[in-house]
């Protein structure tokens, strides 16, 4: 889900500031930064800037940091691990991965084919490092599986399980880790907008996307996803398009997907749920700024829509102290629904790959869930954190709900 072109022809040398391989080795810069910003496998660039936070912040994602078209295979992966105590209907000292980032190994490889062209591919695979568990049962991969084909004059194609297409990442301060990010769990909460209503999952499967050259800033983006074949799903079960900005500090995208997918209708009925998205974020250095919308709509009758408002910001202090805090709003169309969550962080960094961190994250909900009698609902269910429970009953069946609380103190490396 990033901004991205391949960069040039490195034999390229003339350097007067009018040439031709002058331009294109800025547009390639600007590429470069913006793929390690969005931190996913579309693309990246040897000559990012050295002033970014997020240079930093990517060393060690090889597909989104210097060195992503250097040919070779390396071999890469996190290790995040946590303590938490977590509170809602009921409380619990847990430990867990990803607080900062998921816990993850894989392989990254790139051949240059001459002319300009690369070949690229990337296997990933999502684990618990608590327990040393999949990411997923029974999957070996399954966060990337893709191999693509592009130069920074025709753009790339990607076939394969590769990250979606829209508002990236980075676009929330705390990454959309699922231990603590409220943006994660409020931008795709459906439970209360009707059984028709789903979620595009950062992940997408037999996916086709393909990524433009940079015009200038500007750079374009689309995704295809079918279904697989034992699905009665829609040949296409997400379409997904982006147009995406760089300038070298402001980055930003619009973007919209309409996905089919699991929800509570019976799984022979599909409906799509359209998804209209922004953000932007500056980068100063030293300091992050950050902001998102999100509009999600179901495409079945009596289903409602809800919207999304994020606020973040990151500020380093003498290089090894990073103080993050994001702020979400959430409310649906038409009804007393809304949820406001906070999440504030502290990282002090060991080095450009390994950091200490603290994380507190509380979400408040206020009115009270529609309920739907289609299958396989009732849910009156309201945003949580985590697998937190913030639902109870009292003796004579009436449900009441807690504000679920969660706070992470970890560490990760990057390798």
């Amino acid at each position: 889900m990033s901004a991205s072109s391949l960069r040039p022809n490195s034999a390229a040398h003339n350097t007067g500031p009018h040439s031709k391989p002058t331009r294109l080795a800025l547009a390639a810069r600007r590429a470069g930064m913006a793929a390690a910003l969005c931190a996913a496998s579309q693309a990246a660039s040897a000559q990012m800037p050295s002033n970014l936070f997020f240079t930093d912040y990517f060393q060690g994602v090889p597909y989104a940091s210097t060195g992503a078209y250097t040919p070779g295979i390396s071999l890469y992966g996190v290790v995040d691990n946590a303590i938490g105590f977590t509170k809602g209907a009921q409380t619990a000292f847990v430990q867990q991965s990803g607080g900062e980032w998921t816990s993850k190994f894989g392989m990254y490889g790139v051949e240059d084919l001459g002319g300009g062209y690369r070949v690229r591919f990337a296997l990933e695979n999502g684990f618990d490092a608590s327990n040393g568990s999949l990411g997923t049962a029974n999957t070996m991969f399954n966060r990337e599986a893709w191999i693509a084909l592009g130069s920074a004059k025709t753009g790339e194609v990607k076939f394969g399980l590769q990250d979606a297409v829209g508002v990236p990442l980075f676009i929330d301060v705390f990454g959309e880790v699922l231990s603590v990010s409220t943006v994660a769990y409020l931008a795709g909460w459906t439970y209360d907008l009707g059984p028709g209503a789903s979620y595009q999952p950062l992940h997408i499967s037999n996916a086709v996307s393909y990524s433009s050259p940079w015009y200038g800033p500007f750079n374009a983006q689309a995704l295809i996803q079918m279904h697989s074949a034992d699905s009665t799903a829609p040949t296409l079960t997400n379409r997904s398009i982006a147009v995406n900005y760089f300038d070298g500090h402001l980055f930003g995208t619009i973007s919209y997907f309409g996905n089919y997918a699991v929800n509570g209708l019976n799984p022979s009925q599909y409906v799509r749920t359209d998804n209209i998205s922004g953000g932007l974020l500056y980068d100063a250095g030293h300091y992050v700024l950050s902001a998102g919308y999100s509009f999600l709509a179901p495409r079945l009758e009596g289903d409602r829509v809800s919207s999304t408002y994020t606020l973040g910001a990151i500020y380093r202090y003498l290089k090894r102290n990073d103080f993050r805090a994001e702020v979400v709003y959430r409310t649906v169309g038409g009804w007393v629904d809304h949820s406001y969550g906070v999440t504030l962080g502290y990282d002090y960094n060991l080095s450009k790959r390994t950091a200490l961190y603290v994380r507190g994250s509380v979400i408040h909900n206020i009115g009270t869930a529609p309920t739907y009698s289609h299958y396989p609902y009732p849910y009156t269910q309201q945003p949580t954190l985590d697998n937190v429970s913030n639902a109870y009953s009292t003796s004579n069946g009436t449900q009441f709900y807690k504000t679920p609380h969660v706070v992470l103190i970890g560490m990760y490396h990057k390798f």
